[in-house]
């Protein structure tokens, strides 16, 4: 919505009569009127060309209130309507104008986890994977999709709930299913979301163990890298990580990423 102004032009006749003396004689009597006329005649002209002027000011400042919501429907429809085909130039603004909303967005994002449309659903969870703790008030919304038929809704879905303790235990199983499934970016998002929990229960370990043998050599980089960071939790990673570390087939990468999580687990342990 782009908020408008009428401006208003005031138009102000003035009249300024000429006092004269009528029925004095008295030099004086004419000295005192010029003395009471104004010096410079052009003096209350100036005063009136101010009025309008002063009066436009006020009314410019008189705006509609913008709705911010209306702002961000557009800059999100945009985004939805290239998201296929985009421009890179095109969408990077988009992009960036969305993201400089910040938790503002929330409430459009949060409603467009509710469009029939999958890719808008897509879209909207991603927004509010990305404002993490700020968009808890889209909690509800985001347990709604929780099941959606996309993965890629599901998994940032259930990463933005693994910051809010009340739908946490909703949150944690959908992420251990989504470390098995075919498309890997999702089992990769998967593996980070549990890694980065606070606290890990067996289940989440053994979920991100089997991760080190997954077939694509990101996830795999993933689960080692997470299983390090989680320390003694991840001990009976231990043996699985040697085997890599061993295994001339292993790539250099890796390798080092192996060395490096074993040393951090080790080092939990003493």
């Amino acid at each position: 919505m782009r908020p408008f102004c009428m401006l208003l032009s005031i138009g102000c006749l003035w009249c300024l009569p000429v006092l004269q003396g009528c029925s004095s004689d008295d030099p004086s009597s004419n000295a005192e009127t010029a003395e009471s006329a104004p010096d410079d005649p052009t003096e209350s002209s100036a005063d009136a060309t101010q009025t309008p002027a002063a009066t436009e000011a006020t009314a410019a400042s008189i705006t509609e209130p913008v709705d911010p919501q209306a702002e961000v429907k557009e800059v999100f429809q945009k985004l939805l309507a290239i998201r296929t085909e985009p421009d890179p130039d095109e969408w990077q603004a988009a992009d960036k104008k969305l993201v400089a909303f910040g938790k503002t967005a929330v409430p459009t994002l949060a409603e467009g986890l509710s469009n029939p449309d999958p890719g808008a659903r897509e879209l909207a969870s991603m927004y509010l994977a990305s404002l993490g703790p700020d968009a808890e008030a889209a909690a509800p919304a985001l347990a709604e999709v929780l099941q959606d038929e996309s993965p890629f809704t599901q998994v940032n879905a259930a990463s933005t709930l693994t910051h809010f303790p009340e739908h946490r235990a909703k949150a944690i199983p959908v992420l251990i299913e989504l470390t098995r499934h075919s498309d890997p970016n999702t089992r990769l998002t998967a593996v980070y979301s549990l890694g980065n929990l606070e606290e890990h229960t067996e289940e989440q370990v053994q979920a991100i163990q089997a991760a080190l043998n997954d077939e694509n050599s990101d996830v795999k980089l993933a689960a080692i890298k997470v299983l390090g960071q989680m320390g003694q939790p991840a001990k009976e990673s231990l043996t699985e990580l040697q085997t890599l570390i061993d295994n001339k087939d292993t790539s250099d990468d890796l390798r080092d990423a192996a060395l490096a999580s074993r040393d951090q687990i080790e080092q939990a342990l003493k």
